[in-house]
């Protein structure tokens, strides 16, 4: 569609939303006062991404999948920062798990049997005690002893040093964001 082809009244009224909607003012205002294109341009980009934050802050309590996701990383227009800017090779190999925990889309047992037609046994595959769950498969599996161990001490200590609490202590949930989002 051509600006020619469109009614003026339309495209006006059109301004005028986006303009409300981004709280840049109004039309009469900007012919009045006309910034510079620079000036204009970081004020619409500040707008956008002040709309689009609050837009993401407020619905992602709605969402599930994205209860660990760290508001206070997000920045419009930035990649959120998962892993260090010094990553390790051993660190990127674990960003795919931990991008899937992090958007609640890793399939655990109990999300296979929710989402399966067929009857599915949401007993944890590598030890068989409990149901797994995204609590169960990062703090509890004994399958994983062994490989949360070693990493979990080094967590604690740091906690420990940064906070003066200890890291059990905390609701699960918490632990889990701490863990997961880090």
């Amino acid at each position: 569609m051509s600006f020619k082809s469109v009614d003026s009244s339309s495209w006006f009224i059109q301004v005028q939303h986006i303009m409300w909607k981004y709280e840049l003012g109004t039309v009469a205002d900007l012919a009045d006062n006309t910034p510079t294109k620079g000036k204009w341009k970081t004020r619409v980009l500040k707008a956008v991404h002040s709309y689009w934050s609050d837009q993401i802050d407020s619905l992602t309590i709605l969402y599930s999948t994205l209860f660990f996701l760290r508001q206070d990383k997000y920045v419009p227009g930035k990649i959120l920062p998962l892993l260090s800017l010094e990553y390790t090779a051993r660190e990127s190999e674990r960003l795919k798990t931990k991008v899937r925990l992090l958007t609640g889309t890793y399939m655990l047992q109990t999300k296979r049997k929710n989402f399966n037609q067929y009857d599915i046994n949401p007993t944890c595959q590598m030890c068989g005690e409990e149901n797994e769950t995204v609590e169960y498969f990062v703090l509890k599996c004994s399958a994983l002893h062994c490989v949360r161990q070693s990493i979990m001490v080094d967590i604690e200590r740091q906690w420990e040093a940064i906070t003066e609490t200890s890291f059990n202590t905390l609701p699960v949930d918490e632990q889990l964001y701490i863990l997961i989002n880090s």
